[in-house]
């Protein structure tokens, strides 16, 4: 998504939130793009935010700590193993979008529908740089994989999602009949052994078999999002009144259940699988365990979402610009190379809540991808 910082930062201040390691909604990383320009007019709004000082320490989650600079080392330097940089012209391969990871050499790269020509979904091989088409299919999103076959969704204009499925290997993509078009808007989903489970916009999670079925709904889960299987949670990403974002988990598996410390108030909070972050009432940043524990300061300006429950970019301040992606757990950072153009507009990271553990961005004439997963 492309906006301007003034028109984000009540968004910003809403969405510090935790990602889940399956297939991204939308762009992985998502992309949103600022104007610095503007940041002098805003600037009593970021302060609320915490900025990322030179020399000022960033404590880990478990302690660790590290003196942060202007400017860190590149993210491919302080995470070889878990960074790699591809052309974002591949030969016969259409404008693509890296998606997910099929396996932990294999990135899936979709094509959006243009003119004649329809979407597409190829195989990228991040040893040997060789690309594979798997198959035409179906406009769509929410990738997954599992059970050696790739999985997404499609939404009609009546609301209604459809799911779709081809094999890893290749071949012609298969509508998988739950029956008829489920209604609702699609939000997430993932492979689970033989079933597909899945949750909606508006709330509610969802099984069916991958092969079709009838879809049977996840009992106390009726409003309930997806984070990271087999672990779902409620209220959504977005609520109203500041009220606190995934703070009932719920493992749909097990029934277990738990509820996340939140203090008279906090606001703008935000919950993962384990962690939360949020506002104090001094307009301080946190970030903790969902039991209220080791409570660290959070940094940041803005914040833009919290991937893995531990990740996150921000803006280190200066006029050289930049963003740089922190892991909160370690105290490392890497700076993400982004920089403002001529025209003062960058465009910046957002690990997101409902994100994978892929996190994609263009950079001049290549697309960087950054495996969160690997990041121990």
């Amino acid at each position: 998504m492309s906006t301007d910082l003034e028109d984000d930062l009540g968004r910003v201040l809403g969405r510090a939130a935790e990602g889940a390691p399956q297939a991204p909604t939308g762009f992985p990383g998502r992309i949103a793009a600022r104007s610095r320009r503007r940041r002098t007019r805003t600037q009593a709004l970021v302060a609320a935010v915490a900025m990322v000082i030179a020399g000022v320490t960033v404590r880990g989650i478990d302690g660790a700590q590290v003196a942060q600079t202007r400017l860190p080392a590149p993210v491919e330097t302080v995470w070889p193993g878990a960074v790699w940089k591809i052309p974002r012209q591949l030969p016969g391969v259409p404008d693509f979008r890296p998606a997910i990871f099929i396996d932990d050499r294999t990135v899936l790269l979709w094509t959006e529908k243009s003119g004649e020509r329809t979407d597409a979904v190829y195989a990228y091989d991040l040893g040997t740089g060789r690309t594979r088409k798997i198959a035409d299919a179906p406009s769509g999103y929410a990738f997954t994989v599992g059970a050696g076959r790739i999985v997404w969704q499609t939404i009609d204009k009546d609301d209604h999602t459809r799911f779709w499925s081809v094999p890893v290997s290749g071949g012609k993509p298969a509508a998988i009949d739950t029956g008829g078009p489920v209604k609702g808007r699609g939000e997430k989903l993932t492979v689970v052994g033989d079933r597909v489970a899945f949750s909606l916009v508006q709330g509610g999670v969802f099984t069916f078999p991958l092969r079709g079925g009838r879809v049977t709904p996840v009992a106390g889960a009726e409003r309930h999002h997806i984070l990271r299987w087999p672990w779902v949670a409620t209220p959504s990403e977005y609520t109203q009144d500041r009220e606190p974002s995934f703070r009932e988990l719920l493992n749909a598996e097990t029934g277990q259940a738990s509820r996340a410390v939140v203090r008279p108030g906090e606001r703008y909070v935000r919950c993962g699988v384990t962690t939360c972050v949020g506002m104090r009432p001094d307009d301080t940043r946190f970030y903790r365990l969902r039991d209220g524990s080791r409570e660290r300061d959070l940094p940041g300006s803005p914040v833009l979402g919290l991937g893995d429950d531990r990740f996150m970019a921000a803006d280190p301040p200066g006029a050289a610009g930049g963003q740089v992606l922190l892991d909160l757990a370690t105290g490392k950072q890497g700076d993400l190379g982004l920089r403002p153009s001529d025209k003062g507009r960058m465009t910046g990271v957002e690990p997101g809540i409902l994100d994978g553990g892929l996190v994609s961005y263009a950079l001049k004439d290549q697309y960087v991808i950054i495996d969160l997963a690997r990041i121990h």
